[in-house]
């Protein structure tokens, strides 16, 4: 590291705006950070992504609980003859599970001397570079989290935690579709398939959410991006089109609709991946005094280790509101059968 005296700024900077020692600091200890600096910082790993910082992000006392927003069974307005009409929240679904989890990241000396080199954006470039990793993260456990191991390997985060599919799975097993006509196979686009396009797929999700939320105006039909580009490539080759800004991979908010609903490709979503849900009905729970940092200048590796621990879980708030697709099972035109 070449700006050295920048690093020691910077974590004077650290310690002055979370009220820590700065000398246990620069020793490379955590600290605990309080409740509302906690707030702060998942705010603002939440603001990395469109889509993360379209779900809820909430901070719980316990490691366990019951959901913040629940489900109800039935529509909560009536009249009653003798007393007063009532719906109750339905906490059948199960309830929340927090587990350990840490981030932590390497940022070279190079890296780090670049980001020095623009005096007053350190703190900022660095907290890009760092805070958008971890929302990354988080999405990927969400939709490819299966297990909480206790020490984790697996390449796509399934053992980090259980992620929204996995819920899906546990709490509402009928919601998530696995077999079309053949056991263990969904076939989508082409000749004899299961579905024929992604609006036949997505009008099928929706009639699987409960009755209760099939008119809502608020769903959204996520989808994967090599079934966005397969659906393009078979249209263009009908029809000679051009691909249109609807089956744009890269595109985040797709501008037409699938089924009616508004389609969106997340970061990190399995690439042949289909839900229906609500933005809403997606979070993730974090407890709130368990938050911790550690910033350390590590000489053997080269570079400024930064770890964000907390205890994390993820929550699908109503479970009647989420169908999905098992994303491994999908099957596109050619593959064998």
């Amino acid at each position: 590291m070449r700006r050295k005296a920048e690093f020691y700024s910077f974590l004077r900077n650290v310690a002055n705006y979370y009220g820590t020692d700065v000398d246990a600091l620069i020793r490379g200890e955590s600290f605990a950070l309080e409740v509302p600096k906690a707030a702060e910082l998942g705010e603002n790993i939440q603001q990395r992504s469109e889509f993360l910082k379209s779900i809820n992000l909430d901070y719980v006392t316990d490691l366990s609980g019951y959901k913040l927003r629940g489900a109800t069974e039935k529509s909560i307005t009536g009249r009653k003859k003798d007393g007063r009409y009532l719906a109750r929240l339905d906490h059948t679904q199960g309830k929340y599970q927090l587990a350990e989890t840490d981030s932590g990241i390497i940022v070279p000396w190079a890296m780090f001397d670049n980001f020095a080199r623009f005096g007053d954006r350190l703190a900022a470039l660095y907290a890009e570079f760092v805070q958008t990793q971890i929302a990354l993260d988080q999405l990927k456990v969400g939709w490819y989290g299966k297990s909480v191991a206790e020490n984790t390997s697996a390449e796509d985060m399934s053992d980090v935690n259980k992620g929204w599919m996995q819920l899906a799975r546990e709490e509402k097993p009928q919601n998530v579709m696995k077999d079309g006509a053949t056991v263990g196979k969904i076939k989508i686009f082409g000749e004899g398939a299961d579905f024929e396009n992604l609006d036949h797929l997505a009008a099928e999700l929706k009639s699987g959410i409960d009755l209760r939320h099939r008119d809502r105006n608020d769903l959204v039909f996520l989808v994967g991006a090599d079934l966005v580009g397969k659906e393009a490539e078979l249209i263009n080759k009908a029809h000679g089109l051009t691909p249109t800004e609807k089956a744009v991979l890269g595109s985040q908010n797709l501008l037409g609709s699938f089924g009616g609903m508004r389609g969106i490709v997340p970061p990190n979503f399995p690439a042949r991946g289909a839900v229906v849900t609500t933005l809403s009905n997606l979070s993730i729970y974090v407890q709130d005094s368990s938050v911790r940092r550690s910033y350390r200048n590590d000489e053997d590796r080269k570079g400024v280790i930064d770890s964000y621990y907390r205890n994390e879980g993820y929550v699908v708030e109503d479970a009647g509101l989420f169908t999905a697709i098992e994303f491994g099972n999908v099957k596109l035109p050619g593959e064998d059968d």
